[in-house]
């Protein structure tokens, strides 16, 4: 038997983070050390390497972000500081310490103005300050690292909410449904919707098999926002009515893609584990949060 990897997770109690915290857990394949804010401050160069530096770490994960999309707007120092400096310090310090390093992106690095998903293959062009700071991440990430992994995911739910958004977009349409509000929603946008936990099974999968280089771990599918929210509350078994409205109804700060759904051609499609489709992946996440 291999010996296990030893595993740093920064964002560790994340929405993402706290997945991945649960599924390297399993078995004995990962020595995991779990870090949150309070443990190190990606911002702070000096305070990433006395966490980093002198640990034997395989591999550094980094899935601490700045995901408020419209305030990113308004605060782009701190959106870059997160996003493109804190990935910066976290892969030198993995560089230093020879390290995978892993950096969680997105799928908003791309612009968004075509019908069908984005492959790994595809250039990016963000179109608001959220995006280009992941983006800016990405390019920081692959120039100072000798070895990493760059994983783009989309529209994310998992157990844990995002803490810097309140929740997510599941536990908000079962929220406001139960609670007989209005809903409307963007019926013209287009994502692919992933479940985090699907996420850190697909990254334990990539990790065993010593994937480096760009990777898109969404779940299979696309689907407007108004489609997902219809399928939440008819799964749940909620009756309430969703009112479709486009995107030019509902302005935002920031701009965002129109289409922004991923698709990996780089997955081997013989692997032990795939990612399954964005309605029965919604379905297991309602299972375990009892909504089912």
């Amino acid at each position: 038997m291999s010996n296990p990897l030893k595993v740093a997770l920064i964002g560790a109690n994340g929405q993402l983070g706290s997945d991945i915290v649960s599924h390297f857990a399993q078995g004995d394949r990962y020595q995991l050390t779990a870090l949150t804010r309070t443990d190190i401050d990606i911002c702070d160069a000096n305070a990433v390497d006395r966490v980093l530096s002198g640990r034997k770490f395989d591999v550094v994960i980094n899935s601490a972000a700045y995901v408020r999309v419209d305030d990113c707007e308004q605060e782009v120092e701190r959106a870059f500081n997160v996003n493109a400096i804190g990935a910066l310090n976290v892969a030198r310090a993995s560089r230093d310490i020879g390290a995978l390093c892993v950096y969680v992106s997105t799928d908003y690095v791309f612009h968004g103005d075509r019908q069908v998903p984005y492959t790994e293959s595809d250039l990016p062009d963000p179109i608001n300050v959220y995006g280009t700071s992941k983006l800016t991440g990405e390019y920081l990430v692959k120039q100072t690292t000798l070895r990493s992994l760059i994983l783009r995911i989309s529209s994310v739910f998992g157990k844990a909410g995002a803490s810097g958004k309140g929740g997510n977009f599941v536990e908000t349409i079962i929220k406001k449904a139960k609670a007989g509000d209005s809903l409307k929603v963007v019926d013209d946008m287009f994502m692919s919707p992933t479940y985090t936990y699907d996420v850190a099974r697909l990254l334990d999968e990539l990790l065993q098999a010593g994937t480096t280089g760009i990777m898109h771990g969404a779940n299979a599918g696309i689907c407007s926002w108004h489609e997902l929210a219809t399928e939440i509350l008819r799964l749940a078994n909620i009756d309430h009515p969703i009112e479709s409205i486009p995107t030019s109804a509902f302005p935002t700060k920031a701009k965002r893609p129109m289409n922004s759904a991923l698709v990996s051609d780089r997955l081997n499609p013989s692997a032990a584990f795939k990612m399954r489709s964005w309605q029965d992946a919604l379905t297991a996440y309602l299972s375990e949060k009892s909504y089912l």
